[in-house]
């Protein structure tokens, strides 16, 4: 993976950034009859491919209590992770495309497509987009045991000892996974991936000292670096960001990698169009609530975002087949660029 060039991937990274949700235009809603006006008549459950307290499961649990309070059904988060969030995705696509399940996804829904051969369901049919939700640059969080205190640091301290040092990540194929390894890429350093099921046990080994540091949403570790339990080393914003004003960015330190993390709301491929159209509705009407950053993220370092479908939803490309070797190099795992909505 060291040494791959960036612009071969590139092309790809551009079709999935463009392809979340493409496709999905075609899909009808013949198998389930749920009128608009009637719905939600039951409780509303909310997929979570992710490990328990991490910033998807926040974020869910926050929207899941604002639907409650409108619509006055209950809505259950169900955490499902596993397999690189394949797991709960799976699980989301053979459900009923009623309205009544739904899931919250994160960029490597895009990204997924590009690193495995295989899949259980097709990432763009299989799903109707209702809203893209919020955004987070990625930042590497360090134990303070840990040496280094920036980039340019961890980049000395890997070059003097190659392959010694371990990083963990949201999971395989995650944004924290891959601005890792684009990362990795333009340092020209070589960093053990440890892999984990979400970004809340990577984060809890840090914390336990079991490895030196992991690549996470700013809002994951935001607490732990506010206590000084951890160190962050710099932000894939394009900026200084607001809620770690005292970082500097990849940028500042010599690095053009600039990614952010981003949260979109999917339903079941065949959910009838009126009620995708009234749950982006709720999903503005929630977005734009007062003090709702407060709610979702420490500080507001998730960053909302007020989109509904239309702008979630572009074109399918090629790209996007199985079998685009130029996509799925040999000896496994591409490195698609960054996805930035």
């Amino acid at each position: 993976m060291r040494g791959r060039p960036v612009a071969r991937c590139a092309r790809m990274a551009r079709a999935l950034a463009v392809g979340i949700a493409a496709a999905v235009l075609g899909a009808s809603g013949a198998r389930a009859q749920a009128p608009a006006d009637k719905y939600p008549e039951k409780p509303i459950k909310i997929i979570v491919p992710f490990a328990p307290g991490g910033s998807v499961d926040i974020l869910a649990r926050v929207i899941g209590q604002k639907l409650t309070e409108h619509w006055r059904q209950p809505t259950i988060v169900e955490t499902r992770p596993g397999a690189g969030t394949m797991i709960g995705t799976q699980a989301a696509a053979k459900a009923d495309p009623d309205g009544y399940t739904l899931i919250i996804v994160v960029s490597n829904h895009a990204t997924n497509p590009a690193m495995h051969a295989t899949m259980p369901y097709d990432a763009l049919k299989d799903f109707e987009p209702i809203s893209l939700l919020a955004r987070a640059p990625i930042v590497p969080y360090a134990s303070p045991a840990f040496a280094p205190t920036n980039v340019k640091e961890l980049v000395a301290v890997a070059k003097e000892k190659p392959g010694t040092v371990n990083f963990g990540s949201a999971g395989p194929g995650s944004m924290t996974h891959l601005v890792a390894e684009m990362f990795k890429i333009q340092a020209g350093i070589d960093m053990n991936h440890v892999v984990y099921r979400g970004g809340m046990p990577a984060l809890n080994d840090v914390l336990a000292g079991q490895i030196p540091m992991t690549f996470a949403t700013v809002t994951q570790a935001l607490p732990q670096y506010q206590s000084g339990l951890v160190r962050a080393l710099g932000v894939t914003a394009a900026g200084r960001y607001a809620s770690i004003p005292n970082v500097p960015t990849f940028r500042e330190q010599g690095f053009d990698l600039v990614a952010s993390e981003w949260y979109g709301l999917l339903a079941p491929a065949g959910t009838p169009k009126p009620v995708v159209a009234k749950l982006n509705a709720e999903m503005r009407r929630i977005m734009a609530l007062p003090n709702l950053g407060e709610l979702a993220s420490r500080d507001r370092a998730l960053e909302l975002v007020d989109r509904g479908a239309e702008r979630f939803h572009p074109r399918r490309d090629r790209s996007l087949e199985p079998g685009d070797q130029e996509a799925r190099p040999q000896g496994g795992v591409n490195v698609p660029r960054p996805i930035i909505w």
